[in-house]
């Protein structure tokens, strides 16, 4: 008889806060992407509220798994906006509600379906599809041509009627291609939470050097914001254009400056009016990168250091 595996459940409150996250991450999208926020967002966000709290009590794991599975459905939720917006923008709300969440309904029942040896490898603690890569994505190949065959959708002037029909069937399709390949997505889900894990480690690892490269970094910003404030203050006329117009420069407009001027960004809204100044924008262009450089290379020599301090 095969070993039955009891599900561990993941704290009262981890699984509250794991939820909300989720919720709100889809929120933070579905707001950002929408004209207004009304009924229909409410809709969606109570259906992803739902559906997310049903996942993560099947499968509680750690909060890099949830945030696996909060910006997979982020990625969803944004990609499944894009797509209405672009080729179904005349279709009623009903479809726009169904179509968003027949398949992350499908992608439940799947899991459902498949949650004893689903359970069997988030157990397992290590990577399960590292020698197998492809499997992955191999679901996302389906799904990618459906998304690229809605583009053919205004060539045919669909109604409101139509539009929301052809809309609401290209989801049904989705969704049955998620049911067949939710074993995979959930592995999927899982191997980049235990990649979150093993990233977010070495991160903290390489807090302290990082930390001195921006110390020194901002350091280099603040005594050129200085001089550049210094030097417009006792300037005969203002050495700055602001908006196009020639005018003093502020403390914080200096360090505004100073900053887009060593990340070597320019939006162009603040010049030099003056050859000097621009030398010396120049040399802290120069400075900047050198700073850059000498930075990167010694986080990453670092970061190949097995301890973190000891020898290569």
């Amino acid at each position: 008889m095969a070993e039955q595996i009891v599900p561990a459940r993941m704290p009262y409150q981890q699984w509250i806060r794991a939820v909300i996250f989720t919720a709100l991450t889809v929120l933070l999208i579905a707001v950002g992407v929408t004209d207004s926020f009304g009924l229909l967002t409410l809709m969606v966000l109570g259906a992803v509220f739902a559906g997310a709290g049903v996942f993560l009590w099947l499968f509680p794991g750690s909060r890099f798994f949830v945030l696996s599975f909060a910006n997979s459905l982020a990625i969803y939720t944004c990609v499944y906006f894009f797509l209405t917006i672009e080729n179904f923008s005349t279709a009623q709300p009903w479809a726009f509600v169904t179509g968003y969440l027949l398949p992350i309904f499908a992608f439940l029942v799947g899991a459902w379906w498949h949650r004893s040896e689903i359970r069997r490898v988030a157990y397992a603690e290590h990577l399960v599809e590292r020698q197998h890569p492809a499997r992955i994505f191999a679901w996302l190949i389906p799904v990618t041509i459906l998304c690229a065959l809605t583009f053919l959708a205004p060539s045919f002037n669909l109604d409101a009627t139509g539009a929301s029909v052809v809309m609401v069937a290209g989801m049904a399709m989705t969704s049955i291609f998620i049911i067949a390949m939710s074993r995979t997505i959930c592995v999927f889900l899982i191997d980049t939470g235990l990649l979150f894990d093993q990233f977010f480690v070495r991160m903290l690892q390489l807090f302290a050097p990082a930390f001195a490269f921006f110390t020194l970094y901002s350091f280099n910003v603040i005594v050129f914001a200085m001089v550049y404030r210094i030097a417009d203050r006792i300037a005969d006329e203002p050495i700055f254009l602001i908006a196009g117009v020639r005018q003093p420069i502020s403390f914080v407009d200096s360090l505004y400056f100073s900053l887009i001027t060593v990340s070597t960004v320019g939006y162009g809204d603040i010049t030099p009016a003056t050859n000097a100044i621009r030398g010396v924008t120049a040399v802290e262009v120069m400075i900047g990168i050198l700073l850059f450089l000498f930075g990167f290379f010694e986080i990453m020599r670092f970061a190949r250091r097995p301890s973190g301090q000891g020898e290569e």
